[in-house]
């Protein structure tokens, strides 16, 4: 069954206040979770009407023949008809939906999204690697202050990594690396608990495979002429790794996004955490507050490739964003419905805002 997680949203919002004609939504289907949002688009802002995710696992059971399982897209299509159920509700006609990770890898990959179609009525589409990169990116520091220097924004969804280099005089780098919380979970972490063996096991894969990806950043940088990452570069975290590792680090007991968006988590209290995640039990972890329900098992993976991110750039902590692939989604096609030309806004940088409840 899928787990239920309703985020908080603007207590102030009154759908229809400009009408319906000015509400989107966006839904994203991961390696683990499956989320919807729906906005009204006041002026220049996205005011959050309603947030839904559902954990649907599509990762599990994927390398034993590389397509997403039966069961895992029956979990899937569950929570969208669900969301669409919802979407009548609002009225709702604008939808973006994309898929990532797993899907995108799958050798079933168009099946899935032809169930999707013909079950649910969504037209989904696959994200692909650099898309779901600068996608992510944009959503991240959409909710985020004016950030100087050059940043490396990261991505850890349920079965990819994804990478996103850009400055003032760096043009939009990105990278991509088939390693997510619920892989790594799958095929290092089948103990209960897993052990400081397994733990060495799952860093060292997880190492080798950002350190691919810093080796593809880096060689785009010497095309352009610079022979190192800049000394002041600075690394924003987003998805559900890095917004639960938030959470469990303030004791959040219910999640409210905008409370963690900007929040710097150290590499120190990040080795701390994972010591310790090695060596619980699932049932010690579903104790901690602010881990959420459904992610007890694959919580470590995703720490350990946090960890081994800040290790590999040589960083003591990083940014933590609530908004990632999801909001860039949405911000993509406002921004497309509000430009004649239809052209997507350049950059990471939107002129759209966000009104967020507060708590």
């Amino acid at each position: 069954m899928a787990i239920e997680r309703q985020c908080q949203v603007s207590r102030d919002t009154e759908l229809g206040r400009s009408g319906p004609e000015n509400c989107f939504a966006g839904l994203d289907i991961g390696s683990h979770t499956t989320r919807m949002l729906i906005v009204e688009k006041i002026g220049t802002q996205l005011v959050p009407v309603r947030a839904e995710r559902r954990v649907t696992r599509l990762a599990e059971d994927f390398k034993i023949d590389g397509t997403v399982t039966e069961k895992a897209q029956h979990r899937n299509i569950s929570a969208l008809k669900e969301y669409v159920s919802i979407l009548r509700q609002f009225q709702v006609d604008r939808i973006t939906c994309g898929a990532t990770g797993v899907v995108r890898r799958a050798k079933n990959s168009c099946a899935v999204v032809d169930s999707i179609a013909a079950d649910t009525g969504i037209d989904c589409k696959i994200v692909s690697e650099q898309s779901e990169a600068v996608l992510s990116a944009k959503g991240a520091l959409s909710v985020l202050p004016e950030i100087g220097g050059d940043l490396l924004v990261f991505d850890i969804g349920g079965g990819s990594t994804e990478f996103v280099q850009t400055g003032k005089k760096i043009p939009l780098r990105n990278a991509s690396r088939p390693v997510g919380a619920a892989t790594l979970t799958e095929a290092y972490f089948a103990g209960d608990p897993p052990g400081p063996e397994a733990l060495s096991r799952a860093a060292l894969s997880a190492r080798d495979e950002i350190m691919s990806a810093k080796e593809q950043l880096y060689e785009n940088l010497k095309e352009k002429g610079k022979i190192a990452f800049s000394a002041g570069l600075q690394l924003v975290g987003t998805a559900g790794t890095v917004t639960t590792l938030a959470a469990m680090c303030i004791k959040m007991e219910d999640y409210v996004p905008c409370r963690v968006n900007g929040m710097v988590l150290s590499k120190d209290w990040l080795s701390k955490m994972i010591e310790s995640l090695a060596r619980m039990t699932l049932a010690q972890r579903r104790l901690i507050i602010g881990l959420e329900p459904g992610r007890e098992d694959i919580i470590l993976g995703g720490a350990v490739i946090v960890s081994e991110i800040l290790s590999c750039f040589g960083h003591d902590n990083f940014i933590v964003s609530d908004a990632g692939l999801l909001e860039g989604l949405l911000i993509e096609l406002v921004d497309t419905e509000s430009t004649p030309s239809g052209g997507e806004a350049a950059g990471l940088r939107t002129n759209l805002t966000w009104r967020f409840q507060k708590g």
